[in-house]
């Protein structure tokens, strides 16, 4: 293996080597200087081209048996440097030390040692700088030092050969036409190549002529050249080619030029030979044509009507003195009633020319190309003008029907909807914009069927209103100024004019100027501010252009924007650490609206405090003031869901829901008498807020006030069961004279239970399945549809 050495700088080689050769000189024996003898000793030619790998040989077998190879040392030209060596001093080949020049040649060389002569220096992809003079030096132990001599030499091909004819014409295809019983005289040219390229004539694998003919004009020598000359033609070079082959050295293939020969007899007989009697489009057919007593073989000419067909479809083929030409023809439509030719001519004799001709019956399935009739203009065509289309038919044999087809939906014969089918006509009376799209005729025959490429029919129209813009609902307040966008759809779509009217409450239709025209003409803005009642109504928009006055205009429907509706179907969900509340948005009023939550209590300073019905309280304000209680936590949120943390237990409290939008807010959805049974678990991960501590914001009750307040409401409550039992008694006897239905328990409508009889656990249900679980809250008043619809209390007295 090639010691790392051999990459080195150059300073590091030199030391190297200087090393080596002091070593040498004081361990081994002293190098003697080359003897003329050995300076003179036999040079081997190594040819190469250029990015080959070579071998330079080297015999290091040693003269005597007991010998043994002490160096090896490799100069190129007159270098006094080795580029490599090899230390065996070792006493053994195999661990001999490789050393390497590092430039480009040395990183590209390795001495692989072998069976004496078997040794040789390996470069790999030699180049043409690495040319020159190579010296193997041979030091052995007891032994003279042995030189070995090899000349590398990079070929250079030459270039592809050119041939002449006679008249110094260059053959670029087939040589001649020569005549039989006439000299025959072609040159080959080629240039460059190292060494001197042979030129040299070859014939069906045989030597015609090698010898290279020296040019006599001093600006040719540069080229290598041969001249070949037949003095007389025979029939044995009919249908030959000749090769012209140069070559530079022994080992690179030779460069090849064929040149075919043509070669004339006058005609006798010709003949035109079909493979089928019946042709079809697309299928291809064989043809002959034959030609016999031409020595040499007459030219063959194929001709499909005026046109020639070329040789590269034309495979001629000699029998002795005939001549055979076929050709494999695919048809089309266009070749039917055709005739195909043969002729066969031969230029040397006058009137040598004979020919025969057949004419060709081509089936092909119908070919057809749709148009309008003539008077009708397709950039003319409007709404309500009549068309008649055409399909043009060419088929053999003709077909049997005419198909028409309007965007791939085949069309019938319909006097009423305006569709009139005849022949091969299509007619469209009082057209719309339903016509328009691509028409196609299509018709069959034996061989196929046919359709042709459809045909775009389109035709211009007054302006429509765009696909969305017809009716639009547009909300604004008072004083606030809206941008209303009407998009139209026309053509020509050029010149568009607008116009824009009001139809108010009182039904009074007004023109409005002030209007932008935006998008190519299509689009019209217009800014519009309701100031009064009045001015809330119905905007029109029209537009017209060449062709008309837009039939039915754009409308929009300006109507006062409102606050938002109020949450609907608001209840409660117990959570793991929370109390979830979830609603159903209403209508935003026709702005993006957000939802705020507000937790109060229904305690205040002197006792508790009765939250005042929905129906009863005094209007908010847009500060969303809803009753004298505060407010003691609110949260918003995109949408109606929150969630509870942190509530006291052992309290009441009413939570309050609002739609909000730009228009201010909607009235609260309430949910009341809200109390939690135990202490809920985690911190606030809400946007909301307290706006005071809970504690701090439900004051205590002394006890002789709570006394107080207890016997004011045992008092109460006893006027109203006395009420209740005069009235319960009056319903009874009024309904004893009607028959008892009964009927399923309607959780709906829940007793009245004393929140302090409920224990902290209910049961409830959705949708009629029943489950269990525990609760966060204790429900007092369960007439209130909004928290529950269905309730079941366990009571654990």
């Amino acid at each position: 293996m090639r010691s790392p050495i051999g990459h080195g700088t150059l300073s590091t080689s030199l030391l190297i080597f200087l090393t080596l050769l002091k070593t040498q000189t004081s361990e081994a024996t002293p190098i003697q200087e080359e003897s003329p003898f050995q300076s003179k000793a036999p040079v081997k030619l190594i040819w190469a081209n250029e990015g080959d790998d070579v071998e330079l040989p080297c015999d290091i077998t040693p003269p005597t048996p007991n010998d043994s190879v002490n160096m090896v040392l490799w100069f190129r030209d007159s270098a006094g440097i080795p580029l490599y060596s090899l230390d065996a001093r070792s006493g053994n080949l195999s661990d001999a030390f490789h050393w390497a020049d590092s430039d480009d040649l040395g990183r590209r060389t390795y001495f692989q040692v072998g069976d004496g002569q078997r040794s040789k220096l390996k470069i790999t992809k030699v180049k043409y700088k690495d040319q020159g003079l190579y010296r193997c030096r041979v030091d052995f132990v007891d032994s003279p030092t042995r030189n070995f001599r090899a000349n590398l030499t990079l070929v250079e091909e030459p270039t592809r050969p050119v041939i002449y004819d006679a008249q110094g014409r260059e053959v670029t295809g087939i040589g001649g036409p020569f005549l039989e019983g006439y000299g025959l005289l072609l040159t080959c040219q080629v240039s460059g190549g190292k060494p001197k390229p042979s030129v040299t004539w070859w014939k069906d694998g045989e030597l015609l002529d090698g010898v290279v003919d020296t040019p006599t004009d001093d600006s040719l020598s540069k080229f290598t050249i041969n001249h070949l000359f037949i003095g007389n033609i025979t029939r044995s070079l009919w249908g030959t080619k000749l090769e012209c082959r140069a070559q530079s050295a022994p080992m690179t293939k030779p460069i090849i030029r064929e040149v075919p020969l043509d070669i004339y007899l006058k005609p006798a007989v010709v003949k035109i030979t079909l493979s089928d009697k019946e042709m079809y489009a697309g299928h291809p057919i064989g043809a002959k044509c034959e030609t016999w007593g031409s020595s040499p073989a007459a030219r063959i000419i194929w001709r499909l009507g005026d046109e020639v067909i070329g040789d590269p479809i034309v495979s001629i083929t000699q029998r002795s003195n005939s001549t055979v030409s076929k050709i494999v023809l695919t048809l089309n439509k266009n070749d039917d009633g055709k005739e195909l030719t043969c002729k066969a001519e031969n230029p040397r004799f006058p009137g040598g020319v004979l020919e025969e001709t057949k004419i060709l019956y081509v089936h092909y399935a119908p070919v057809l190309t749709a148009h309008l009739a003539t008077g009708y203009i397709l950039d003319t065509l409007r709404e309500g003008d009549d068309l008649k289309l055409i399909c043009n038919i060419q088929s053999n044999p003709p077909p049997t029907k005419v198909i028409w087809y309007h965007n791939d939906v085949r069309l019938e014969h319909d006097v009423s909807a305006g569709i009139l089918i005849s022949s091969n006509t299509l007619t469209l009376r009082v057209l719309t914009l339903d016509h328009s799209g691509e028409y196609s005729c299509e018709a069959r025959n034996f061989v196929g069927q046919g359709r042709s490429p459809p045909i775009l029919i389109y035709m211009k129209y007054a302006p429509r209103c765009r696909e969305g813009y017809e009716r639009r609902e547009i909300m604004a307040a008072k004083r606030e100024m809206v941008t209303i966008r009407c998009e139209i759809e026309a053509d020509p779509d050029d010149l568009i004019r607008f116009s824009w009217s009001f139809n108010g409450t009182r039904s009074d239709v007004l023109p409005l100027p002030n209007s932008r025209v935006r998008d190519n003409g299509l689009v019209s803005l217009l800014d519009y501010t309701p100031n009064a009642d009045t001015d809330y109504g119905t905007l029109a928009c029209w537009a017209s252009n060449s062709i008309g006055r837009q039939r039915l205009p754009c409308l929009f429907n300006v109507i006062p924007a409102k606050t938002p509706q109020t949450p609907m179907d608001c209840s409660l969900h117990n959570e793991s650490t929370s109390l979830e509340v979830n609603c159903i948005p209403g209508s935003d009023g026709g702005s993006p609206q957000h939802f705020l939550l507000e937790v109060r209590s229904s305690f205040g300073n002197s006792g508790i405090v009765q939250v005042i019905p929905q129906t009863l309280q005094t209007p908010q304000s847009d500060q969303g003031v809803v009753s004298e209680v505060p407010p003691i936590y609110q949260e918003i949120n995109p949408n109606p869901i929150f969630r509870l943390h942190d509530l006291e237990p052992g309290y009441d409290y009413t939570l309050y829901v609002y739609a909000i939008n730009g228009r201010g807010r909607s009235d609260p959805a309430l949910l009341k008498h809200v109390q939690v049974a135990e202490p809920i678990g985690g911190k606030l991960e809400s946007t909301g807020i307290f706006l005071e501590d809970l504690k701090k914001a439900i004051p205590q009750v002394d006890s002789q006030s709570m006394i107080i307040v207890i016997a004011f409401i045992g008092v109460a409550a006893l006027i109203l069961v006395s009420i209740g039992v005069v009235i319960g008694l009056v319903i009874c006897r009024r309904r004893s004279n009607r028959p008892v239905v009964s009927s399923p328990d309607d959780f709906t409508r829940p007793t009245y239970i004393s929140a302090q009889r409920i224990e902290p656990r209910i049961r409830y249900t959705t949708d009629g399945r029943h489950s269990q679980r525990r609760s966060l809250y204790v429900e007092e008043n369960r007439n209130d549809a909004d928290i529950l619809q269905q309730v079941e209390v366990d009571l654990q007295v």
